[in-house]
């Protein structure tokens, strides 16, 4: 597995003169940095294992300056330009620069010189203030160098794996115990480099091209080439099978996720894990099945889309089940899970199993956010994709959909094909009778934009479950939270926060270093290095807020998608209650020492009787409420990205209608996360394949809805929706 392409990297704002560069290795000094003889001292008396078992390797851990690693620097810049758009590097280059002259440095430091020229300590204490700055730039410096350093040096430190205890790759990937798995062998049509245009008629003729291959995709491409379509899926990354996964993380994030897993909002206050990799998210998600709950089918329902309460939908959601073998058989609870069902169990709170994707296998892959090394998840690739190859379905892949291409009549717009590059640079031109967007909640209402789409709804109503991190730590257990099953347990204690619904979900992570490392506050090198030495005792809670209030995906100059999402106040208390919950989870089960991802808060140890009730305990959660998540003040990550193409009854309020398919031009459909209504307040796999079944349904079968016009109050033309199920009519 290699890096990404980077050649859409423009020249002129690369990261090339001297004194950017010693403004950037000044700061890898500052946020992992040589310890001084004292603070070395400190570092040794870490309550960890390993400073029994690898206390040499801790030691010269501590010892250790990065920013006089030349090799690191080197490949950090090489990173920053690969990874990072175009835009924020340019803003990073004037961030450098204003931190290696001394008149713009005190602006920002306090300091009358370059940033490089100050003591350790004084570097340690700028980056303090600034992740707890009342102005915002300074927040987003913090939150921006915290982001690429510690994150870049974490996933390729084999050096200091020992150090902290972690293997590397699952060393049980070859174990003897596990048989060679037969994973799908796939051909994808190679394109020239001059170029390739499939008509519509003839030998390459194609009914339907289906952009994407995750969730949505996987499921609509499977159905329809069943129903004896033609059909085609563009898929902008690639294929590994299970023999190519190294299981390293650096390979892992290049080769499989969204811009390298260094996406963020435009601000930098959410950070977002997506998949790019043949089979979308599914390849890299956590196995995690849950069914949409309830409340939340009956809030779709009352937005007239009366589907999400019928038999048919219930028997989409099982069919689903059924083929990607999901059960809650066979799961065995890794030690962070143990401990969450514990302090539930201690609290009275409710603690539920999550089925898993395993073929009714007992799946103990910790390692499965990188791919599943022995095929035994089930995700599109070893169910839905296969069976799409197998009824004559063709397959592109490092194929980037550069836009839809519609007719416009004067009645009626109409898709005709698409048009492609493939490999970087290579043309693709399909023409075809429908598109079925499934490129996933950020990519599809770009798509739709640079299409041509003026639905003033495309790319509004993006919702991506905000999550936030809270710890405990367990000198007595190695816990390994990163081995085992990963996602088994779900406690939905605070789900109904505001009192419709709109709360969080309470679930363990695996978080591999490169991913701990930047999702809880940084303070210091050596709680840095204290921290990390402590990471096979801790158990990292993620609490998954159902945002309300959602935000907006934009086309940027270079007609990318831009995230333009901030935690809103309303879901900012749902994280909170999250987070106390998480907290009294954690005490109740026994950690010696708790924190959160807020940058102004810092660990609390718990008193060894009546921890609960210790008034110093309620005290620091007072503290954790009233700090509250401020943009930039702490660590969100988001795995779950939905909306931005939403569902509804018409052309008004929604993108698409009933049916999936946009009410501007006629067979466009979409059918991925992006047509959620709201937050689905669980992880989203299996709604998303119930609902993408039913689209590809509705293709196969027609459907008994009709779509006309009316005038709305404010005399605007609007597309309204009529549907028969069940012998019902429903208009809306």
């Amino acid at each position: 597995m290699s890096d990404k392409d980077s050649s859409s990297i423009a020249s002129d704002v690369l990261i090339v003169e001297d004194k950017h560069l010693r403004v950037l290795s000044s700061l890898c000094s500052t946020y992992v940095g040589k310890l001084e003889e004292d603070e070395l001292d400190i570092l040794s008396t870490t309550d960890s294992k390993v400073l029994t078992t690898n206390n040499a390797d801790v030691q010269e851990f501590g010892k250790y300056d990065l920013g006089n690693d030349e090799e690191f620097i080197e490949k950090l810049v090489i990173r920053i330009n690969t990874v990072v758009r175009p835009k924020k590097v340019a803003e990073l280059k004037k961030l450098l620069r204003n931190l290696s002259k001394p008149r713009t440095a005190r602006i920002l430091t306090g300091f009358g010189k370059p940033f490089y020229e100050l003591t350790q300590k004084q570097r340690e204490a700028v980056l303090k203030r600034w992740a707890t700055s009342t102005f915002v730039i300074e927040r987003q410096a913090f939150r921006t160098f915290l982001l690429l350093i510690c994150s870049a040096f974490w996933l390729n430190a084999q050096k200091f794996y020992p150090a902290i205890g972690y293997p590397g790759p699952d060393p049980d990937a070859n174990y003897i115990n596990y048989d060679e798995r037969t994973s799908p062998e796939f051909k994808f049509i190679e394109v020239p480099h001059e170029g390739l245009d499939l008509p519509r008629e003839g030998e390459n003729e194609i009914d339907v091209v289906i952009i994407g291959s995750g969730a949505g995709g996987g499921v609509a491409a499977a159905e329809l080439a069943k129903a004896g379509y033609k059909v085609l899926i563009l898929e902008k990354g690639k294929y590994y099978q299970p023999k190519d996964l190294t299981l390293e993380q650096m390979d892992a994030v290049n080769a499989l996720y969204e811009q390298s897993a260094w996406l963020s909002s435009e601000d930098g206050s959410v950070s977002y894990l997506a998949g790019s990799t043949f089979g979308g998210g599914t390849t890299i998600n956590w196995s995690a099945c849950l069914k949409p709950q309830y409340f939340v089918r009956e809030e779709w329902a009352s937005k007239g889309l009366a589907y999400f309460l019928t038999d048919e939908y219930r028997k989409s959601m099982n069919m689903v089940l059924s083929r990607l073998g999901v059960t809650s058989r066979n799961i065995v609870h890794n030690s962070s899970n143990k401990i969450l069902v514990d302090g539930c169990k201690k609290l009275g709170y409710p603690c539920e199993h999550v089925p898993q994707n395993s073929a009714d296998r007992p799946h103990q892959c910790g390692w499965c956010g990188f791919g599943c090394k022995y095929g035994e998840k089930q995700g599109s690739v070893q169910t839905w994709l296969q069976d799409a190859r197998d009824h004559g379905a063709r397959f592109v892949q490092d194929c980037f959909v550069q836009k839809i291409l519609v007719e416009k009549g004067k009645d009626k717009s109409e898709v005709y094909g698409v048009q492609a590059v493939v490999c970087g640079s290579r043309t693709l031109r399909v023409h075809c009778k429908k598109v079925i967007v499934a490129a996933g909640a950020i990519h599809s209402p770009a798509l739709l934009l640079r299409s041509g789409l003026k639905n003033r709804n495309i790319g509004r109503n993006f919702f991506c479950h905000p999550t936030a991190c809270v710890y405990g730590v367990f000198p007595g257990k190695e816990i390994k939270t990163y081995t085992g099953t990963i996602l088994t347990t779900v406690s939905g204690v605070v789900e109904n926060a505001d009192g419709n619904h709109y709360g969080a979900k309470i679930e363990v992570g695996s978080l591999h270093p490169a991913f701990l490392s930047v999702s809880l506050p940084w303070r210091s090198s050596l709680q840095h290095k204290q921290f990390m030495t402590e990471y096979n005792h801790i158990v990292p809670l993620i609490v998954i807020v159902r945002d309300r209030d959602g935000g907006k995906i934009v086309c940027d100059a270079d007609d990318m998608p831009a995230i333009q999402y901030t935690l809103s106040q309303h879901d900012a208390k749902s994280m909170t209650e999250g987070v106390v919950a998480a907290l009294k989870i954690l005490v109740a089960a026994g950690a010696s020492k708790i924190g959160t991802c807020q940058n102004n808060i810092g660990e609390f140890r718990p008193s060894a009787k009546e921890a609960l009730n210790d008034p110093e305990f309620v005290k620091y959660l007072g503290k954790v409420r009233k700090a509250g998540f401020v943009a930039n003040a702490c660590s969100i990550g988001s795995s779950h990205q939905m909306g931005s193409c939403r569902m509804g009854v018409d052309s008004m309020t929604s993108v698409v209608n009933p049916d999936g398919q946009t009410w501007e031009v006629e067979n466009l459909y979409v059918a991925d996360a992006s047509v959620f209504p709201t937050a689905v307040g669980i992880n989203p796999m299996i709604t998303i394949m119930s609902s993408a079944y039913y689209i590809a349904k509705h293709i196969i079968n027609g459907s008994s809805s009709q779509v006309k016009s009316t005038i709305t109050p404010r005399g605007e033309k609007r597309r309204s929706y009529s549907m028969r199920i069940a012998n019902r009519t429903f208009t809306f």
